[in-house]
C-alpha cells in the first residue's frame, strides 16, 4: 500500500503551484526482497504530520517550491505509511522509550533506555550491528547523550543521566558521534572532572569541536564531534548569528560528513540522523524554532536520499519518534482567506522564544513585550495580547485554569496565533501516528501502519540477523516501577544528570 502526498494531505495550499513544477520519477529498479547494504534512519524528533504540511505550504507560498519531504511523497521510488508510537506504560511515548523501541524491538517505560523497570538490560541495535562488522553512526542537533541517539546504542535506567550515557558510548560500537553536549564530555564542565575527550581519543576517535575541524577530519576512522556545551542552537537563531554560522555545523553538514566517513565499510553501515530540536520548538509552542529546524532536517534528508539514489544499496527511512504540541494552521477570516497570509509571518521571524523572553525580562510592561516581539518576530501585538503575555511571565497567566496553556510560552504562542493562525493543543507529546517515508531496497516494508518496535527487526533482517530480547507486560513492569533507587540517588544525579530535558524559554 502506497500513500501519495495528495491522499495524505489533500490538495489545499499545495494546489497553488500545481502544474508549475514537475518532479520526474527516477526508478531505482529495486527487486522485491532485495536487502540494503546500508541503512540511514532519519528522525524528526517530535514532528507531528502537520509540521510536514505547514513546511510544504510555507515553502510554496513564500519561495515558490515544495518542501523536500513532500516531493518524496509523490515519487514512485518512495513508499510512505504511518508509525504507531506507543510506549510500555502509555499511549503517549517519550523519546527514550520511542528510540528504545527501534533500538531493542521492545516497548520500554517512558524515561528509560533499553532497560525494563526491573533493570533487565536489552541488547541494542548498534551492539548487534557492530558485532556483525557494520559500522555505526549517530548524528543529532541535541546533546549527543540525549534520548533519541542513545536509544539506538546504550542501556540506562534514567534518560537524564547524560553524563553516564556519554561514558557508555565508549563501549557501544558506535564509530561516528556528532552533536552537542560538551558539558558531558569536557573535564572542565563535568562535575566529576572526568576527561571523556581524552578517553575517546585513546580509543581511536578524532575529536572535533568546531565546524572547520569536523569538515577537515571527515575521513577519520572514528569521529567524536561535539559542537556546543548543550544542545546546538535553533536554526532560526543560527541563521542570524555570524559566530554560530562559522563554528556550528548544520545537520546537513554533519550528515554528509558521517556518510563520507562510513560509506566504504565492507559490511555496510547504520546511521541515525536526528533533527532533535523540532521537538524542542514544539514543546515551547515556538513556531519559528520548530519549522526552521524542520526545514534544516529536510536538508539533511536530501543529503541521505541523494546518496541512496546514487548508491542503490542504501535504505533511507524518514520518520518521527512521536508527535508534539499538536500544531495546526487554522481556518481564519472570511472564507478562511487569512490563513495563507498568517503562515507568511514565518518569513519575518528571526528568533526562537528564549532570546525573546530574555530581552523582555521577568517583570515586563506590556510595551516591553510589544516592542521585543515586533523587533524579533515582526508581529505587532494589540494591547490586550501584550498584557496577557506580560501577565503570564509574572505568574498570572489569563489561562491558568488550563494545565496545558498556563505557561508563558503558551501565552506567547496563543497571542501569536491570532496573527499566524497557528495554534497548539499543548506543550506535550501526543499520541498521533507519525509519517514514515522510505527510499531504497526494502522500502516496501514501510507501507501501512508499522509498530515502532518492528523497525528493530526490519533493520536487523537487512544483515540476516535476528535477536529476541526479553519481553515485559505493563502489569509486570508496573510492579517494579517504584522509582528505582539508583534514580533517587542524589550523588548520581549530581554526577550524571542533565538539568534540561528540552530547550524552551522557561524549561517547560
Amino acid at each position: 500500500m502506497k500513500f501519495s502526498r495528495r491522499s495524505l494531505f489533500g490538495s489545499g495550499a499545495a494546489s497553488l503551484f500545481a502544474g508549475a513544477l514537475s518532479f520526474p520519477a527516477r526508478s531505482q529498479n529495486n527487486k522485491p526482497g532485495q536487502k540494503p547494504k546500508n541503512i540511514i534512519f532519519c528522525v524528526a524528533d517530535g514532528m507531528a504530520i502537520q509540521v510536514v504540511t505547514m513546511v510544504d505550504q510555507y515553502q510554496q507560498i513564500v519561495h515558490g517550491h515544495r518542501s523536500y519531504w513532500s516531493t518524496l511523497l509523490d515519487e514512485e521510488y518512495a513508499t510512505s505509511g504511518l508509525q504507531d508510537t506507543r510506549s510500555l506504560n502509555s499511549l503517549v511515548t517519550d523519546s527514550a522509550a520511542a528510540s528504545s523501541a527501534w533500538g531493542s524491538g521492545r516497548h520500554i517505560w517512558n524515561g528509560q533506555i533499553n532497560i525494563f523497570p526491573d533493570k533487565t538490560q536489552l541488547r541494542t541495535l548498534t551492539s548487534l550491528m557492530s558485532e556483525a562488522g557494520v559500522r555505526c553512526g549517530l548524528v543529532t542537533t541535541t546533546t549527543m547523550t540525549h534520548a533519541t541517539p542513545a536509544g539506538f546504542a546504550v542501556n540506562c535506567i534514567e534518560r537524564d543521566f547524560e553524563g553516564l550515557i556519554a561514558e557508555e558510548y565508549l563501549k557501544s560500537g558506535v564509530d561516528v558521534l556528532l552533536g552537542g553536549g560538551a558539558k558531558f564530555f569536557s573535564p572542565t564542565l563535568r562535575p566529576d572532572k572526568k576527561d571523556l575527550y581524552a578517553e575517546f581519543r585513546q580509543a581511536g576517535y578524532n575529536i572535533a569541536t568546531t565546524r572547520k575541524e569536523l569538515l577537515d577530519g571527515a575521513k577519520s576512522a572514528k569521529i567524536l564531534g561535539i559542537f556546543h556545551d548543550t544542545h546546538l542552537p535553533f536554526t532560526v537563531d543560527q541563521r542570524h548569528n555570524a559566530e554560530y554560522q562559522e563554528t556550528k555545523p548544520t545537520l546537513a553538514e554533519m550528515a554528509r560528513t558521517a556518510i563520507e566517513n562510513l560509506k566504504d565499510s565492507p559490511k555496510g553501515f547504520l546511521l541515525q540522523i536526528e533533527g532533535g530540536k523540532v521537538d524542542h520548538g514544539a514543546h515551547g509552542n515556538d513556531l519559528a524554532a520548530m519549522l526552521y529546524d524542520q526545514m534544516a532536517f529536510e536538508e539533511a534528508v536530501k543529503v541521505a536520499v541523494e546518496f541512496a539514489l546514487k548508491d542503490k544499496e542504501t535504505l533511507v527511512i524518514i520518520t518521527a519518534d512521536h508527535a508534539c504540541g499538536g500544531p495546526s494552521l487554522n481556518g481564519a477570516g472570511e472564507e478562511y482567506i487569512d490563513s495563507t497570509s498568517g503562515l507568511k509571518h514565518l518569513s519575518g521571524m528571526e528568533s526562537s522564544y528564549a532570546p525573546i523572553f530574555k530581552a523582555i525580562g521577568t517583570t515586563p510592561s506590556s510595551a516591553q513585550v510589544r516592542d521585543v516581539v515586533n523587533a524579533k518576530l515582526g508581529v505587532t501585538f494589540t494591547d490586550a495580547e501584550a498584557k496577557g503575555v506580560a501577565a503570564a511571565i509574572k505568574g498570572k497567566s489569563p489561562f491558568a485554569l488550563s494545565q496545558f496553556h498556563k505557561s508563558p510560552n503558551a501565552a506567547l504562542a496563543m497571542a501569536l496565533g491570532n496573527h499566524t493562525k497557528v495554534t497548539w493543543t499543548s506543550g506535550n507529546h501526543t499520541s498521533d501516528h507519525v509519517l514514515v517515508t522510505a527510499v531504497g531496497p526494502g522500502n516496501e516494508e514501510m507501507a501501512g501502519v508499522t509498530p515502532n518496535i518492528r523497525f528493530f527487526d526490519i533493520m536487523l533482517a537487512s544483515k540476516d540477523l535476528k535477536w529476541e530480547n526479553p519481553t515485559m507486560t505493563f502489569e509486570e513492569a508496573k510492579k517494579h516501577r517504584v522509582k528505582p533507587q539508583v534514580a533517587l540517588d542524589p550523588e548520581l544525579h549530581r554526577l550524571y544528570a542533565s538539568d534540561e530535558e528540552c530547550e524552551s524559554a522557561f524549561g517547560e
